[in-house]
């Protein structure tokens, strides 16, 4: 079952993936475009005669609410076009940094490679860096893995570095891409690259922070930003990859990532903390209640005795509500700290306080 990481992920030199284009872009104008989609069964043809792979998607809505057996079958029997070279592409997967959900979709994944062993399968990846038991399942059974790294500027560049990192050290960044937001998204406060300038910023930055990686994808966007994205992969093969261009801040971020540390070094974020969901697909949390929180230890020598917290932010009480531990989280490598819930959080996600005790680490905290 491997779908080994080999470069040129899909059978493409290069990937250079237009994902969810608005309606009223066209996507024929594309040149650089090698992947397109999720869209309509029936436009392999003219996109295959171009030279570009397109696929057919589906959300994860109904998958992680079914049996495991019953969501891959749905996956193998969706209407592929007649397309001899069937292509899926899953919105998403990455919910609780290993927890019962993520385990779930490990699960649908293998199954439906071999329910469908002629399908190929990219998986966007949300939730930040990717956790080891997606990790495994990417390894086995994805032929693209598709980042979702949707940043506004520099200040977040982190989340593009931890995503990267984490690929790499799993071996699979020859067959994973990060996918950029162009634009707004569809939520009120989400802005990511919204001028020509960030856009090709990040670009660079990927170039740099991922040289292993086949391209680069671009999420949603503006005619006018997709149409520059698309100018600027003309030649991504010959995009500098020294950081030539980038802020001071982005190249000293690229440093702390890709240099040694003799001692621990973690890097943690309150983003990087999750609820730990049942495998219903209901929503509902396992019991007791658990959070999982996502730990990266940049550094040379393990780290033993990681304690963990999390509080409401002092405009909401202060409280703790949550504490934990990793017991060991190995050099160079990722560990997952279970947390006990023991109290009301009142903020979400990324809002929260995480606190981190360490002896002998060095921790480096990203806010969002």
């Amino acid at each position: 079952m491997n779908r080994a990481a080999t470069p040129g992920a899909l059978g493409l030199g290069e990937v250079i993936a237009f994902t969810y284009p608005p309606n009223n872009f066209d996507t024929k104008t594309l040149r650089s475009v090698t992947l397109l989609g999720p869209g309509r069964a029936d436009e392999w043809k003219y996109w295959q005669a171009r030279g570009v792979a397109t696929g057919v998607g589906h959300t994860w809505f109904d998958l992680l609410r079914a049996p495991v057996e019953q969501a891959a079958r749905t996956l193998a029997g969706l209407d592929y076009g007649g397309n001899p070279h069937p292509l899926l592409m899953i919105d998403e997967f990455g919910f609780d940094f290993g927890g019962e959900m993520d385990e779930k979709a490990a699960r649908i994944l293998r199954q439906t490679r071999l329910e469908k062993p002629g399908l190929a399968l990219a998986v966007f990846e949300m939730r930040g860096p990717m956790p080891p038991v997606l990790a495994e399942a990417y390894r086995d059974a994805a032929d693209l893995v598709m980042l979702e790294s949707y940043v506004d500027n520099s200040r977040h560049y982190w989340w593009l570095a931890a995503q990267a990192w984490a690929a790499r050290q799993f071996g699979l960044l020859p067959k994973t891409i990060m996918v950029l937001g162009v634009g707004k998204g569809g939520n009120p406060g989400e802005h990511w690259a919204e001028t020509p300038q960030e856009l090709e910023q990040q670009i660079r930055f990927v170039r740099l922070i991922a040289p292993e990686s086949p391209g680069v994808g671009f999420f949603g966007g503006t005619p006018e930003l997709l149409a520059r994205a698309d100018a600027l992969c003309a030649g991504f093969s010959a995009t500098p990859q020294d950081g030539a261009g980038l802020p001071d801040d982005a190249q000293a971020l690229v440093r702390s990532f890709m240099s040694r540390h003799a001692k621990p070094a973690l890097v943690v974020s309150p983003s990087f903390v999750q609820p730990n969901y049942d495998s219903s697909g209901s929503g509902k949390l396992v019991q007791p209640p658990r959070m999982r929180a996502y730990l990266i230890n940049l550094g040379d020598q393990d780290a033993h005795g990681v304690r963990l917290r999390l509080r409401n932010p002092p405009e909401a009480g202060g409280e703790v509500f949550a504490e934990g531990e990793a017991p060991l989280v190995p050099a160079r490598s990722v560990a997952i700290g279970v947390l006990r819930i023991t109290g009301l959080w009142r903020v979400w996600v990324g809002q929260w306080v995480l606190e981190v005790e360490a002896p002998g680490a060095e921790v480096i905290t990203y806010k969002w």
